[in-house]
């Protein structure tokens, strides 16, 4: 394994770090705030990240890279876990101790939204814009991992629609997590200039209207006024739902739609987005019934919370429904490539397609030896799923050994896991604070937001000796 690529990946993200922190140091110059913790958190991540350039280029790229998957990985690791650290310093200065700022920058980096105190989020305009520009960016390397890597359909178990980017058998995962990121920066940044000229025209003012666009487009969760998105009015809640919708898809899709019009129709199927626009009407509607009294006037907001859950944005509006259909939503997820979390659509198709076919075994016991099936890729689907399951076991009993109630401990696990933050609200007698907990569980909850940013497949690869030793 070659640390060559690892070392320029870390440097090149270090360099977006600064870059999330110049729009927060200029606004605070510019609104009488203290401009000093983004300019040394700029310089930091600018200075480490040329150190990092530097050191790569005095260093062979020995052995050869190949496949770099290794590489990937190690790469994409760090990253979740380590540029936090650098990110972090602007937490710091509001008065955040150590671990509780990387807790922060973490939440923001993984797109969980899971902040310590939504009144100390929302305190300075410079804040909420830094918050949401780490959330911006963590939106865009979860999409370039997603397409570098989860396409192939030992890990999604279906067919997607191949994107020009997709690594052959003999291509490196790294040319093509690079190609990935290519093709979806000016799009997911179109995408974003969009949304924020929408929520402009809505009414909502500039500052918070880039933050509303920087954050939901990446699912990130965060509102800057304290009553939420609806407190902006209908508008902007339509404004928000259809960029949380867009984040929820295959930004493959998107991606053709934006560059090559209507070429990518003839590029094969896509289930997902057909799936999940099948889905917010039963989900929405199953809000609303668990809801008392069945008003028609409360059910528009249950669609807002159908797709903000889907797409593992977490924020609700509205009233509130019962915790456990949420914590199901939020467990499916989004799309393969997209910013959600979750399960994610792709591998539920593919259980369900596993027990259909199944049962259309039992009643033609001759179609076992059919073999003009197509063969399904369910391996990876069940590996991904014991995991995720063993994750959030492990994380709900940590919880509830710490003396949270069961309830809460389940909910808090869902929301790191499935990276939707703000779900924690819904739980009786919570708030989206977590500061509630105790710091040294924070850290424990910040690993498993990234374990839900990373993929639990390629998780259990970090922990396996023999797959850094092949």
């Amino acid at each position: 394994m070659s640390l060559v690529p690892v070392l320029r990946f870390l440097a090149f993200a270090l360099f977006a770090v600064a870059l999330a922190g110049l729009g927060p140091l200029l606004l605070a110059t510019g609104f009488d705030e203290d401009p000093a913790p983004f300019a040394a958190a700029v310089f930091i991540a600018t200075f480490l990240g040329g150190c990092f350039y530097a050191l790569s280029r005095t260093m062979t790229l020995t052995p050869p890279v190949r496949s770099g998957f290794r590489e990937l990985i190690l790469a994409l690791s760090i990253f979740w876990l380590a540029v936090p650290f650098a990110a972090c310093l602007p937490f710091l200065a509001q008065g955040f101790s150590f671990w509780s700022a990387w807790f922060e920058a973490v939440s923001a980096v993984t797109t969980t939204g899971a902040w310590l105190s939504e009144p100390a989020a929302r305190v300075s305009l410079s804040g909420m814009l830094y918050r949401a520009s780490l959330e911006w960016l963590g939106g865009i390397v979860s999409l370039a991992t997603a397409a570098a890597v989860f396409v192939r359909p030992e890990f999604i178990g279906v067919m997607p629609p191949v994107p020009p980017f997709a690594r052959g058998k003999r291509d490196s995962y790294l040319r093509a997590f690079s190609s990935a990121f290519n093709a979806f920066l000016p799009v997911y940044a179109g995408v974003t200039a969009m949304s924020f000229a929408a929520f402009l025209f809505t009414g909502v003012p500039v500052e918070d209207a880039a933050a509303l666009a920087l954050s939901l487009i990446a699912s990130g969760g965060f509102a800057p006024t304290p009553g939420g998105i609806e407190a902006y009015g209908t508008g902007t809640v339509f404004v928000a739902g259809v960029t949380l919708f867009v984040s929820a898809v295959n930004f493959v899709v998107i991606a053709r739609l934006a560059l090559r019009g209507g070429d990518r129709l003839r590029s094969g199927p896509d289930p997902e987005t057909r799936a999940l626009l099948l889905l917010i009407i039963p989900v929405a509607t199953l809000f609303w019934f668990t809801l008392e009294g069945w008003a028609f006037e409360n059910y528009p907001a249950q669609i807002f919370n159908a797709i903000s859950l889907l797409s593992t944005n977490g924020a609700l509006i509205g009233e509130i429904p019962q915790l456990t259909p949420l914590l199901v939503t939020a467990v499916i997820g989004g799309a393969a490539v997209s910013t959600a979390g979750g399960i994610k659509l792709l591998r539920w198709l593919i259980t369900f397609e596993r027990l259909g076919h199944e049962l259309w075994q039992l009643v033609h016991p001759g179609g076992v030896l059919n073999t003009r099936r197509p063969p399904l890729f369910e391996f990876g689907v069940w590996i991904h799923t014991i995991a995720f399951t063993i994750v959030l076991s492990s994380l709900t009993l940590t919880v509830a050994f710490f003396g949270y109630e069961l309830e809460l401990a389940v909910g808090v696990a869902v929301a790191v896991v499935t990276n939707a933050g703000p779900l924690i609200e819904a739980v009786p007698g919570s708030t989206t604070d977590y500061i509630q907990f105790a710091e040294p569980l924070r850290i424990v909850l910040a690993l498993g937001m990234i374990a839900g940013r990373l993929e639990l497949i390629l998780l259990l690869l970090v922990f396996d000796p023999d797959f850094w030793r092949a």
